[in-house]
């Protein structure tokens, strides 16, 4: 009996032990963060074999994109914060299997302490881009692990493929210069916006950007449709419900007022139909501020 409860006290500790550990244990995948809907073009050139750019003082990388030939062999080094800089390299070399260029190609890629490679089947037609970009790790949850930097290849898909590499730093801020030298001619995009921008968007990405959106909508679908319930009901009282009551009143209220105030009938007459007019024109208007109060709140969700 004792050893039962000994065996059965073991195995309780046994499980509250994973129930403690598997959480620290759980997977992580690594996003790419930064929203800059008015980023720039700032430089797009070809053929270099070593660059260096530095932003001003109001303004900061969003991106930056290679685009290599088969046998490069890339440094680069860029700058954020007070005066940090993070490392890395880029590799694009022929496999063991190549006949006239073609054959197996295998990328190597590194940023900081993160090196990953692949290898494929390399059929000449498939550019090389590879993105210096903000980024983040998240656990299964979305809950943000670490911020960081990363360098991935968009032609390989790299994020499903997991060909990604990954530095994290203590404080993510704006990239603010880089510099590359390559042993062969080299594509470069390099994106700016301003500063200010970079820091807010850092912290998102476009599906966040879209929930945001959703839950702006939510938030006021609740006044938008009290709202328009309200003129519905303000409508349907004076125009429907008391329809000859409010015709009646108008007219009579301003007939009264039209001939108390004009100087012969010919002025009445013709300042009672203006009236009528202007009565109509508001009417119209009316329902047109309806309208575009439903267009505008249907626009939310398109995004």
């Amino acid at each position: 009996m004792k050893k039962t409860s000994t065996k059965a006290l073991l195995l309780a500790f046994v499980l509250v032990l994973g129930m403690i550990v598997s959480p620290v244990c759980a997977a992580t995948s690594i996003v790419t963060t930064g929203y800059f809907p008015n980023a720039e073009k700032e430089i797009e050139i070809s053929g270099v074999y070593d660059f260096a750019f530095t932003v001003n003082s109001s303004r900061a990388i969003s991106n930056v994109q290679f685009q290599v030939p088969k046998g490069t062999e890339l440094n680069y080094t860029f700058t954020y914060g007070a005066g940090n800089s993070v490392s890395g390299y880029i590799t694009y070399l022929p496999g063991d299997i190549d006949i006239f260029g073609y054959g197996e190609g295998v990328t190597t890629i590194n940023i900081g302490s993160s090196t990953t490679s692949r290898e494929f089947v390399d059929t000449g037609l498939i550019p090389k881009w590879e993105i210096v970009g903000y980024a983040r790790e998240q656990d299964d949850n979305g809950t943000v692990v670490s911020t960081g930097y990363a360098i991935y290849d968009v032609s390989a898909m790299g994020f499903q493929t997991g060909f990604i590499a990954y530095e994290s730093v203590a404080s993510l801020q704006p990239i603010e210069s880089i510099t590359f030298t390559s042993n062969m001619p080299v594509w470069l995009y390099i994106g700016t916006a301003e500063r200010s921008e970079i820091q807010e968007g850092i912290s998102q990405t476009l599906w966040d950007t879209a929930n945001n959106w959703v839950r702006y909508a939510i938030e006021i679908a609740s006044f938008v449709f009290d709202l328009v319930v309200a003129l519905f009901s303000w409508l349907k009282f004076f125009f429907i419900d008391n329809l000859l009551m409010t015709v009646s009143l108008y007219l009579s209220i301003s007939m009264a007022y039209t001939f108390c105030t004009a100087k012969n009938i010919f002025q009445a007459f013709g300042k009672f139909f203006q009236d009528q007019k202007k009565l109509f024109d508001f009417i119209l208007s009316l329902w047109k501020s309806l309208i575009e109060i439903i267009s505008s709140f249907r626009g939310i969700f398109r995004i």
